[in-house]
């Protein structure tokens, strides 16, 4: 059988090593959270993958979505306090190092 193949690539996979980005939210989540959060990979697609060229690190933190990317895509009222929190918390981190 002949087969005529086209392929593209739409994003390089990446990997960001532990850093001070990582460690600062890794901080902040537990400190707003109270709970170690789980470096993982496991979240499906990534859209870092789009700026990982040019950011030497890469986080991607979130609500959980049980819409995400569908119609009436939607986030929990509740859920926006603690995110905003967390992300103050992080730049804190960042900017007292």
């Amino acid at each position: 059988m002949i087969y005529d193949l086209k392929w593209e690539l739409s994003g390089k996979p990446y990997l960001t090593a532990k850093g001070s980005l990582v460690a600062a939210i890794s901080r902040a989540i537990e400190q707003c959270y109270c709970i170690t959060p789980e470096l993982s990979t496991s979240g499906g697609t990534s859209d870092g993958r789009f700026i990982a060229d040019i950011c030497p690190q890469v986080i991607e933190f979130g609500p959980l979505n049980a819409t995400i990317h569908k119609l009436n895509e939607c986030v929990g009222v509740a859920d926006i306090e603690p995110l905003k929190l967390t992300y103050q918390r992080t730049l804190e981190i960042l900017l007292a190092t």
